[in-house]
């Protein structure tokens, strides 16, 4: 194409995808019903579920898009919760609650409770009942309610909040003796960390020491100054030097008497579940003096109301322990068991609580949502399994487990009893649900149309499922989404999709990713996107296989399914374009450096140069997970210099767009600065766009204009490249 020709059909084109109309070109036209950029914003997701104990009444929130009409490309995110009766009718007739409103509980004794925005504006616990009286707020917390758990008879209910070292310093709640932690703050000179204890001065530049002290802390205050004395200083989209702690209390319902503090020290207690109605267990931080940034791992620490005695029930200074369910006659507990920063699964763990005693369930996966039977002779749970979410159920004494959904959609949020079940699912068809079915999950129903009554009318593809064995012996599957309009007799131009992680996966769970897959394929290319090694959801010994290997094994897995996918005959291979996100950026630039099939390609918010990851990175123990060390140990240079896409930019020739966040600490935008810097002066063709604001959840969940933003971007440069 010439150059004014490309010029006049790039604005053209912009135009009227802004509109959301498929220009010919792009094999599709209005009359298509082809997903087009504008439906990102029709899509909707069910991100909570829960029951009443009867199963007479649901609730869920819906997260969805809205217009703002006072901006350029102006949307805000949504959650709108809703309930409904449940007896007879199939299709739901939800009512919506009150927007003050950010959850819907239910107590095991059939109340209905809510969290939302109380009177000092932060959230608070309200008894929300059904009968259309009004709600009454039970507490006034000031740093708010964060999570609520009820004890099995509904008596009593755990609530945690949130506060800074500061506010900790001086609760009259959690630190009534207003002692400071046996852990230094790392504070250099800052002997016994007496400056927690420092009498306020009155504020002078001019002043003595104490007042310059007051006087610098009111410039941190007003942000002219940030001052940390933490390791882990990034957050996802800043920097701050603030610790923060998770405490609980216990509020007595019956007695309707004001929440008591259940914790205390100078840990954070991440977890808290009843054992029966007198006993609560704890997932709490390790007390080894050390700074909470050092600390990773937590023990189990069972807390007895009666007496208020606890005893620490699991712990090893390794492991962090994590209760994932209790029973409702406090029997049995399931309990998570990781290792922090290495490449390993993790297990699930079912105690009894009489003696203490533990099994695995042996399960190679990576295990969510835990839910106890009813009768208590049973468990189930989340497997992130082969690109799908299977719902599973496992037999507490014989540890057999009968897997009761399919490996082609992601089962989220459920809830079972002996008569009946609900739950969300996601697959290729559509994004996101809320069934009905037995309690063996058979027989599903939808009962709710967030999605599939717009997609009625759409042309939506569905990915074809494959696989192959790589040279280490280890089953990859990818997946190839036919364009729209597929004519045998014609090949067409191929996208490959790279995900993030590694340890992460793609398939028919992964809603994320929807709506990009039907876009492309909606303007004429065929997608492809795989689970080279290292994915997650395939187990542990896959999950180690890009150990001291992120580039060259993992990109022969995404060439072979390539190479694959070329043999159909369905894809033209002098039409071969490449994208990918975090990691998949990381990917995606190795393969250019390594590799000169590819027409064009986008890397977003990657890794590029591993060096540096130690510190543009909030995740930089992630070094030490995949190349068991950091920059300044022995040898540790050239292995990661070896393992950097960058190192290798030299052999870059493929036309390239980069984007990053500027507010984006997961990776780091320097990543993106040092690999756009290197190419632009090596004169190669090469693009850079930079999301102000953005963080690294852009295209999850960041702002929705520079998501289409990114998207459009993306395909206008490969169309520069398309023949």
């Amino acid at each position: 194409m010439k150059a004014s020709s490309y010029k006049y059909w790039k604005h053209k084109l912009i135009g009227l995808l802004l509109v959301g109309i498929a220009p010919a070109f792009a094999q599709g036209s209005a009359t298509d019903s082809l997903i087009v950029a504008s439906d990102l914003v029709r899509i909707k997701n069910i991100i909570d579920l829960q029951v009443k104990p009867d199963g007479s009444e649901l609730a869920y929130a819906v997260r969805g898009i809205v217009a703002d009409t006072t901006k350029h490309a102006g949307f805000r995110y949504e959650t709108l919760w809703y309930v409904n009766r449940t007896a007879s009718a199939a299709k739901l007739d939800p009512q919506q609650v009150d927007q003050q409103f950010t959850q819907i509980l239910y107590s095991p004794d059939g109340r209905r409770w809510a969290v939302g925005k109380g009177s000092n504006k932060r959230s608070q616990l309200f008894l929300f009942p059904s009968d259309g009286q009004q709600p009454q707020q039970l507490t006034m917390l000031e740093q708010g309610v964060g999570t609520v758990r009820f004890s099995p008879d509904g008596s009593k209910v755990l609530i945690s909040s949130s506060f800074t070292l500061g506010e900790l310093v001086k609760s009259k709640d959690f630190n009534p003796a207003g002692q400071v932690p046996a852990w230094s703050l790392e504070k250099p000179a800052d002997k016994g960390n007496a400056s927690l204890l420092a009498e306020p001065a009155q504020e002078d530049r001019d002043g003595s020491l104490p007042q310059i002290i007051a006087y610098l802390k009111h410039d941190e205050q007003q942000d002219i100054a940030k001052l940390t004395n933490k390791l882990q200083f990034q957050t996802e989209n800043s920097t701050t030097g603030e610790i923060r702690f998770t405490q609980w209390y216990v509020l007595d319902l019956a007695a309707k008497t004001p929440p008591v503090a259940l914790t205390q020290g100078f840990r954070s207690h991440t977890g808290a579940e009843f054992v029966g109605n007198n006993k609560v267990l704890l997932s709490v931080e390790t007390e080894n003096g050390l700074h909470p940034d050092r600390v990773g791992s937590t023990d189990l620490v069972l807390f007895d109301l009666s007496n208020n005695k606890r005893q620490v029930i699991l712990g090893d200074s390794i492991h962090r322990f994590q209760v994932a369910a209790v029973s409702a006659s406090g029997k049995w507990v399931a309990v998570n068991r990781s290792l922090q920063n290495s490449l390993t699964v993790g297990g699930l763990f079912i105690y009894d609580t009489q003696n203490w005693k533990g099994n695995s369930l042996g399960v190679d996966r990576s295990l969510s949502n835990v839910q106890f039977a009813a009768d208590e002779k049973s468990v189930y749970f989340i497997a992130s399994d082969r690109g799908g979410r299977t719902l599973n159920r496992a037999d507490i004494k014989s540890r057999t487990i009968q897997t009761l959904s399919s490996v082609e959609e992601g089962i989220g949020d459920y809830w079972v009893n002996g008569q009946k079940a609900f739950y969300t699912k996601t697959n290729f068809a559509n994004p996101s649900e809320l069934y009905r079915a037995d309690p063996n999950f058979k027989a599903g129903t939808a009962i709710t149309a967030i999605n599939s009554a717009w997609l009625s009318g759409k042309n939506i593809g569905i990915a074809q499922k494959s696989s192959f064995r790589n040279e280490k012996g280890l089953e990859v599957d990818y997946w190839l989404l036919k364009p729209a309009h597929y004519q045998k007799d014609k090949r067409c131009p191929l996208l490959v999709e790279i995900h993030g992680g590694p340890a992460s996966m793609f398939g028919p769970a992964d809603a994320i990713m929807w709506h990009e897959y039907q876009y492309f394929r909606a303007r004429g290319y065929a997608v492809l996107f795989s689970n080279p090694r290292g994915s997650s959801g395939y187990g542990e010994q896959f999950l180690k296989a890009n150990f001291n290997d992120w580039g060259a094994g993992p990109s022969r897995d995404v060439l072979e399914a390539v190479d694959l996918s070329l043999a159909t005959g369905i894809v033209d291979s002098a039409q071969l374009f490449i994208t990918g996100g975090s990691y998949g950026a990381y990917l995606t630039a190795w393969i250019l450096a390594h590799d000169s099939r590819f027409r064009a390609a986008s890397s977003q918010r990657g890794v590029y140069d591993l060096y540096v990851f130690f510190g543009s990175a909030n995740v930089w123990p992630m070094l030490k997970r995949y190349f068991d060390g950091f920059p300044w140990e022995k040898g540790m240079r050239d292995i990661l210099l070896a393992q950097s896409p960058t190192t290798y930019a030299e052999n870059i020739k493929t036309p390239l767009l980069i984007f990053h966040g500027e507010q984006d600490n997961r990776t780091g935008h320097v990543q993106s600065d040092f690999l756009y810097k290197q190419l632009k002066y090596l004169g190669r063709d090469t693009e850079y766009v930079r999301h102000p604001r953005a963080d690294h959840e852009i295209t999850r969940s960041g702002d929705v204009g520079q998501r289409l933003d990114q998207l459009l971007r993306t395909y206008e440069f490969f169309e520069r490249y398309r023949h």
